[in-house]
């Protein structure tokens, strides 16, 4: 919550900040973060749009959108942003965000979410591992 309004003081301020002043505000991780979440939302919006009427330009838009959000969150989760490592590891679970289901992948990002204290990544990475094992 703190980041954010140091985000929103940044963007209404007057005054002009310094180089080292802008690089507190807000990390390179946190600004492939943010656009990831941006185009993520816009598939979805997209999805919605095409629920209602089918065009080939919108599945178009949306395939550029999922890439864009995947390679966002991929330059995030490199950086060792916790959230996207999430996000990436739970869309190759699921297959979504127009990745091919793999879940060494998976496993992989949530794993690396999970070693920064990211509840929701040792959550599903424990359930992931509960229902495999009552599989086979």
């Amino acid at each position: 919550m703190l980041k954010l309004k140091k985000v929103i003081h940044f963007l209404f301020s007057h005054d002009e900040p310094t180089g080292s002043e802008m690089e507190n505000y807000i990390s390179e991780a946190d600004t492939y973060y943010l656009e990831a979440v941006q185009f993520e939302k816009l598939c979805h919006i997209l999805k919605q749009r095409q629920a209602e009427q089918f065009q080939i330009t919108q599945l178009e838009q949306q395939e550029n959108y999922q890439r864009n959000a995947f390679w966002n969150y991929l330059s995030a989760a490199t950086r060792g942003h916790a959230e996207a490592q999430y996000r990436l590891g739970k869309h190759f679970l699921k297959g979504s965000l127009g990745l091919d289901q793999n879940y060494f992948h998976a496993e992989e990002w949530l794993n690396k979410a999970k070693q920064q204290g990211h509840l929701k990544a040792a959550q599903l990475l424990s359930n992931t591992y509960s229902q495999m094992s009552v599989q086979y």
